[in-house]
């Protein structure tokens, strides 16, 4: 049985959100993340976003799916 990489404060993580697959790409390149060794942790895929604060809660992107990629540069 594998052990899956457990998130500690040290782990940092970072997701694009596009409209495109080659938005994220291209983003990824000019932040230069893979020198910097980060990768992806889940698959890519479309997501709906809603920000919540004390004031309630706002859907972002006025409700549209956007595509979300998050990558993480695990350490320890």
């Amino acid at each position: 049985m594998s052990q899956m990489h457990q998130s500690n404060e040290c782990d940092e993580f970072i997701t694009i959100i596009g409209a495109s697959m080659a938005e994220i790409n291209a983003e990824f390149r000019a932040q230069g993340l893979a020198d910097r060794e980060f990768s992806i942790v889940h698959r890519i895929g479309r997501h709906r976003f809603t920000r919540v604060n004390s004031s309630g809660a706002e859907h972002m992107f006025e409700g549209q799916p956007m595509i979300a990629a998050t990558f993480a540069r695990m350490r320890g």
